[in-house]
């Protein structure tokens, strides 16, 4: 598989809206993918560093060869996991 090609699967992205020191935005990460993560001062701007954010971690994870996790998704589905269950996300306290 291509960058291309991973980047068409259903990652789980979590995002959380911050009000901190920082100031406000938006912080997300990619479930499945250790590290892969960004910020963004709206929900536009998160997704769209998001993108970038897993198309240059599945491109070093390509290039050095290792194995590059699937999507929890694909995970649920490969156990048999019926697709009518979804996870709901939990507001930060």
């Amino acid at each position: 598989m291509e960058v291309k090609d991973y980047m068409r699967l259903p990652y789980t992205r979590l995002i959380q809206e911050m009000d901190d020191e920082g100031g406000h935005y938006y912080f997300g990460k990619i479930l499945e993918l250790d590290g892969c993560h960004s910020t963004g001062d709206t929900l536009e701007e998160l997704n769209e560093n998001l993108d970038e954010a897993l198309e240059g971690y599945l491109e070093v994870k390509l290039e050095n060869h290792l194995p590059i996790p699937t999507p929890e998704r694909e995970q649920m589905k490969r156990a048999g996991v019926p697709s009518s269950l979804s996870f709901v996300g939990v507001p930060a306290v």
